[in-house]
């Protein structure tokens, strides 16, 4: 078998290698170089991943007082695990609860001032209709009357008005009869003076009915006069315009009282807004947490004022926990969202923590200067968020952490 020499030195020796051999070394030299080149890849018995170094975003929340006031009460104490909308501390402000008791009472103002409008205007409403009805009435009679007078009696009311005298009449003889023979039973003292007197007092009552008859019946056949028509049409007009009046008066009423009311209503809207906004002022004095998670920090004390903006506390949110790792130009077409990742806390040596790669930016940038070497620092990078699945309350805010990205 033909075979290829290579003479390499050494200790003053040359030795003699078969060409299989130095192609077999060549080759593990040059994957050995190119492993070097590029340190990020890991290898292990699961797959492939890409190594990197990341930082713990600082998942923190500030929270702060929206008032002014005195610290009443602490709820929350460092380490306590709370809730969302969960109270931290307690502020109290007197001034702001009389501001509520204030507002509180011009609503209940404001409403009774409705009512009490709504009342007037009901008995308006029915004080006016009876007014406005008897106007009405009064015009329609005297309406009918002056068309009466206007178009003459009517045979029906003739006949009736000469049955008024012949009644009237025939009660009157009767009276001068009885009149005649009680004068004589009294003269001849055959009667008191009282009933005569009585009888007396019926003639002159038949006698004054009977004249009112005939004058009656006279002035129903009668044409009416110039001045009675003229006094008939006065009092007609004079009850229209006492009922036009009546309406004017009753709408005028009404509107004023419409109008009272609408500024009535205005000012129930502002004194409810005004209550509305001093019930979320005294919401307020409640500082609630705006996240679930764990208390970290309380910055104030009971009894200490704070001014608004004040900073009372600091939530670390235990739930939502990111890192933000780089990945070199070379690899980043590796990297997916979605890729298990492994990672790893200087604080616990070799326990693995999971994550999910969740974003990878699409613009490059210049390593961080404080992420790499000042050689590695003109490299440029692609900035990848990964979600921490486990942290068991293990990885926190601002920590160093390996973080390995499984490829395949």
């Amino acid at each position: 078998m033909k075979k290829t020499l290579n003479l390499i030195k050494g200790k003053g020796k040359i030795i003699v290698m078969p060409a299989a051999v130095i192609i077999v070394l060549l080759a593990i030299y040059v994957f050995n170089a190119s492993m070097r080149s590029d340190s990020a890849f890991v290898y292990a018995d699961d797959g492939t991943y890409i190594g990197a170094s990341g930082t713990v975003e600082n998942n923190t929340v500030s929270v702060s007082s929206e008032v002014i006031g005195t610290v009443a009460e602490i709820k929350a104490t460092e380490g306590d695990k709370i809730n969302q909308g969960d109270v931290i501390a307690v502020v109290e402000n007197t001034a702001l609860h009389n501001q509520h008791d204030q507002a509180l009472i011009n609503v209940q103002i404001a409403e009774k001032n409705i009512e009490m409008l709504i009342n007037n205007m009901n008995n308006l409403g029915v004080q006016n209709q009876d007014m406005i009805q008897q106007a009405y009435n009064a015009y329609l009679s005297v309406e009918a009357e002056y068309q009466r007078v206007m178009e003459g009696a009517s045979d029906d009311e003739i006949k009736q008005a000469e049955e008024m005298v012949k009644q009237t009449k025939t009660n009157y003889d009767y009276a001068k009869v009885n009149l005649a023979r009680s004068k004589e039973l009294f003269e001849q003292q055959a009667i008191s003076q009282s009933h005569y007197d009585e009888v007396l007092k019926g003639y002159y009552m038949g006698e004054a009915q009977y004249n009112a008859a005939v004058a009656q019946l006279n002035v129903i056949k009668s044409q009416p006069t110039e001045t009675i028509a003229k006094s008939a049409e006065n009092k007609m007009l004079q009850a229209k315009a006492s009922y036009e009046l009546a309406v004017s008066n009753g709408t005028t009423q009404l509107s004023q009282l419409e109008g009272q009311l609408k500024v009535a209503e205005v000012q129930l809207k502002q004194a409810e807004n005004i209550l509305g906004q001093t019930e979320r002022e005294l919401e307020k004095l409640s500082i609630k947490s705006p996240i679930a998670g764990i208390v970290n920090s309380v910055f104030v004390k009971e009894g200490e004022l704070v001014a608004m903006g004040k900073l009372t506390a600091e939530i670390y949110n235990s739930d939502n926990i990111e890192i933000k790792a780089y990945i070199s130009e070379a690899n980043i077409g590796h990297i997916k969202v979605g890729q298990d990742v492994n990672l790893y806390v200087d604080s616990h040596g070799d326990e693995v923590f999971k994550g999910r790669v969740t974003r990878i930016n699409n613009r490059a940038e210049f390593t961080p200067k404080n992420i790499q070497t000042k050689e590695e620092r003109v490299n440029t990078v692609f900035e990848v968020k990964i979600e921490v699945l486990d942290s068991n309350g293990v990885v926190k805010s601002g920590m160093p952490v390996d973080v390995n990205i499984k490829i395949d």
